[in-house]
């Protein structure tokens, strides 16, 4: 029973979120998804412009993913934005792991030409995460819709959820190994195509690593994941894929509107050509 509750405490969704986005230019839809219904916002030039689809991070929100990407669309891209399951408006109290905001991604991806969506994509895909969102796309981006995407823009990424769950594991060792087992059991119930043995599998690289041009905007310091994250990252990606930019006024969060960064991501995206023509 006491590990039970030790897994629902570990796997349940935030304390608390950001508020969701209130902004008559960027209208939503709500998807029903392989968990139930989420939310998208979306901010279109027309249907067959280049699209950046954005992923938020843990407790934050599609607000701040606006922040982080208006001026994307300011420069040509259409832009989608991704809430999380236990964020902003969902109501989704069930168990909460990164694999279930992965899940929604693709779910997502699926229908980006639907009739719902609307979308004409001409162009491969890019993706962008902020933390726990930098950890589903890169995720997506490497699972069953890899070859559709065009770059990974990673912003303080969460590269591997061990240590995250090493922080909640906080127990004497005899306890420990009951709390681990039963915690991989839930996993593998919630996600049997990905089964695992160990902790360390839900970890760059075996759990993903980009594979396309890869630009990173790190805080330095990043005083809530560490260095930890960034180092898996730069062990795992060939040095000719990633580019890294670090700032000492980007902070992990509270830091969506930064000029600076804006600036280099556009600069980096003019060196590879993948700025929209208009």
């Amino acid at each position: 029973m006491l590990t039970k509750r030790l897994v629902d405490r570990i796997l349940q969704g935030p304390p608390r979120s950001t508020d969701p986005l209130v902004d008559d230019d960027w209208p939503s839809v709500v998807l029903d998804g392989p968990h139930g219904p989420y939310r998208v916002y979306l901010r279109q030039h027309d249907s067959s412009a280049p699209l950046v689809v954005a992923v938020h991070g843990w407790t934050s929100g599609t607000a701040h993913a606006r922040n982080r990407t208006a001026h994307l669309y300011d420069a040509g891209f259409n832009v989608v934005l991704l809430e999380m399951l236990s964020h902003g408006t969902s109501n989704y109290d069930g168990h909460f792991t990164a694999q279930c905001i992965v899940d929604c991604l693709d779910h997502l991806i699926d229908h980006l030409e639907s009739e719902l969506l609307g979308f004409t994509l001409e162009h491969d895909i890019i993706l962008h995460g902020h933390s726990l969102g930098a950890y589903v796309v890169i995720r997506s981006a490497s699972g069953r819709h890899r070859r559709r995407f065009r770059a990974l823009l990673l912003e303080s990424p969460m590269t591997c959820y061990s240590p995250i769950l090493e922080e909640h594991l906080r127990v004497p060792p005899l306890l420990r190994k009951y709390v681990v087992r039963r915690l991989m059991a839930k996993w593998n119930s919630m996600h049997p195509d990905l089964a695992i043995d160990e902790l360390s599998e839900v970890d760059v690289p075996v759990w993903g690593c980009p594979s396309v041009p890869t630009f990173v905007m790190q805080a330095d310091p990043d005083t809530r994941l560490g260095s930890k994250h960034l180092e898996a990252l730069v062990e795992s990606v060939p040095d000719s894929l990633m580019t890294i930019w670090r700032s000492t006024t980007l902070r992990h969060s509270g830091t969506s509107r930064h000029e600076e960064r804006d600036l280099a991501l556009m600069a980096w995206l003019k060196e590879l050509d993948f700025i929209p023509r208009c």
